[in-house]
């Protein structure tokens, strides 16, 4: 029971502070949030970088990202697109491992261009933690719709303020522990107008106005103060460079007569080579023997602006091993492989690997910041807080400088 302390008694207290050099500044005493959280919340925002929190001041995020741990880096999985870093958020888990490679890729055991990717390959985080015995739930977040979720509801996804509400509206009345949730503003604002917009920085105002709704409703529910909350990205984005390749890659094989195909309308019985736009391109060897596949290699490493990634490289990055491509062909900084000049902007190369990553509420640090961490290591985080073992899929790791001690 909280008492006012009387008029003697505060004297007397100020008397031994100032015999015990202590500071007399009157403050409020918090309560201490439990060590290990009941509630998980794992907010992504699609195309929200990470300088969005600085160019653009939103004060709820701010203040939830000040009251917890920033990751200063945050490294998401490449090529920078929404399906397999949505993936990888939900999943820790590489392209290699979850099969979702890109937003469209080229899947060479059926023979077909594959445009909606949801065949994934390893565990969710919402199917670890419903095995440990939670009830789970997802708004919007489409990597976890009949992934371990035992709701799932879709609403608008550019409706920041209808997302809220049905986080909320689940919450009270389903009563999950954990819910994953997609905001989706931020990348069609992004797409339209670039991040250096008025329209991106209306989109990451809705947003923080939702955020500042849901913290509002949690306190309403009386659980704010046992929730952990997650709040990432899936990629970055950037407005249109100023320079472009002289040729694009399907043309540059096209001209050392090879048969392309860049759609699933194109795609041919005597197709060699796929490839696919993905603000890079991937490229995939269809039917080409091998000194074919040398000569298509050296065509398109002579495209000015531009490097080849091999296998080597792929690997390293975490690829899958045939639906990530055989090659991709990245635009070198300064370039852009379509579009040069224009309105807007786009993701999917090396320079949106700036998605924004912080975590506030119980089992994280207060007001600490960790230099750099990857998007795969987020879901084995936050089971290392609420001490559930994560699947074998898992390839991310802990982010110790987030864990409270």
């Amino acid at each position: 029971m909280h008492r006012t302390l009387s008029f003697p008694r505060i004297v007397v207290v100020l008397f031994l502070c100032s015999l015990l050099g202590a500071p007399v500044v009157a403050q409020e005493k918090s309560a201490a949030r439990p060590a290990t959280p009941k509630y998980i919340l794992f907010l992504t925002a699609d195309g929200f970088r990470t300088d969005y929190l600085d160019w653009y001041a939103p004060p709820n995020l701010k203040q939830l990202c000040t009251e917890g741990v920033r990751v200063l880096h945050a490294t998401n999985v490449f090529p920078t697109l929404t399906a397999p870093n949505m993936c990888s958020l939900v999943t820790g888990s590489y392209p290699r491992t979850t099969g979702i490679a890109a937003n469209a890729q080229y899947v060479k055991e059926q023979d077909k261009i594959v445009l909606k990717n949801r065949d994934n390959k390893a565990e969710t985080i919402a199917e670890t933690l419903h095995k440990a015995g939670w009830k789970t739930a997802a708004v919007n977040q489409f990597m976890l719709e009949k992934r371990g979720t035992d709701f799932y509801v879709s609403t608008d996804y550019d409706d920041a303020a209808a997302t809220t509400v049905a986080v909320l509206d689940v919450l009270k009345n389903k009563q999950p522990r954990f819910v994953g949730v997609i905001y989706g503003a931020t990348d069609h604002a992004g797409h339209q107008h670039g991040p250096r917009s008025d329209e991106v920085k209306k989109a990451v105002l809705e947003i923080d106005a939702a955020i500042g709704v849901l913290v509002k409703g949690l306190k309403d529910q009386g659980i704010f103060d046992e929730t952990l909350m997650v709040f990432s990205s899936d990629h970055g984005m950037s407005a249109y460079e100023a320079k472009q390749p002289a040729t694009d890659a399907a043309e540059t094989l096209r001209k050392a007569g090879f048969r392309v195909a860049t759609s699933a309308e194109q795609l041919k019985p005597d197709t060699q080579i796929v490839v696919i736009a993905n603000g890079v391109r991937v490229i995939y060897f269809r039917d080409v023997t091998p000194e074919q596949k040398e000569k298509a290699t050296q065509a398109l490493a002579a495209i000015e602006g531009t490097e080849v990634l091999d296998r080597k490289r792929l690997d390293a990055l975490g690829c899958h091993d045939n639906r990530s491509g055989d090659l991709i062909v990245s635009p070198l900084p300064g370039y852009v492989m379509n579009g040069v000049g224009r309105t807007g902007g786009l993701h999917g190369q090396f320079t949106e690997r700036n998605p924004i990553l912080f975590f506030r509420g119980p089992g994280a640090r207060k007001g600490a910041t960790v230099e750099g961490a990857q998007n795969i290591d987020v879901v084995p985080t936050l089971l290392s807080i609420v001490k559930v073992v994560p699947a074998a899929t898992v390839d991310g790791r802990v982010i110790k400088g987030v864990l409270a001690k």
